[in-house]
């Protein structure tokens, strides 16, 4: 059954139920698979259609989801939102990477892991300066 999918694979999800571990999802309308309840940022309802990512083939067949692509995969995309929030901000947000997980879901729509990945990435470019009270522009882009 997994063979046709690959970690990082973009699918089609629909919510088939919630249960201890998080919620159980049908993938490509046909197989099933599990977005942990840790991994979800936001209420998802039975029936509902999103798209979704293949974390982890596991040896017992079953599949593990994300809403997002892991690892590195959406930071470039990720970054250029933050740069325009900043542009937006007048160059400032109060948001870090010691901010509460919500905070960065509610501003940015993505979990605090894919947050910092893309703040380093930034910082590591020059592009943004990262302080106890937030994050900066250190120039202003044109």
């Amino acid at each position: 059954m997994s063979e046709k999918y690959q970690p990082g694979q973009q699918v089609e999800l629909v919510i088939l139920r919630q249960t201890d571990l998080g919620y159980v999802a049908k993938i490509n309308g046909v197989d099933e698979g599990l977005l942990y309840h840790n991994e979800v940022f936001e209420l998802l309802h039975q029936g509902q259609a999103l798209p979704g990512y293949i974390k982890k083939l596991r040896e017992d067949g079953s599949i593990d989801l994300l809403l997002q692509p892991f690892g590195n995969l959406g930071s470039e995309e990720l970054g250029q939102r933050i740069l325009q929030a900043l542009d937006n901000a007048q160059g400032f947000l109060a948001v870090n990477e010691k901010s509460p997980a919500e905070e960065i879901y509610d501003l940015f729509g993505v979990s605090k892991k894919k947050y910092k990945i893309a703040l380093g990435s930034l910082y590591k470019k020059r592009l943004i300066k990262i302080t106890d009270q937030g994050i900066e522009l250190v120039r202003p882009r044109s």
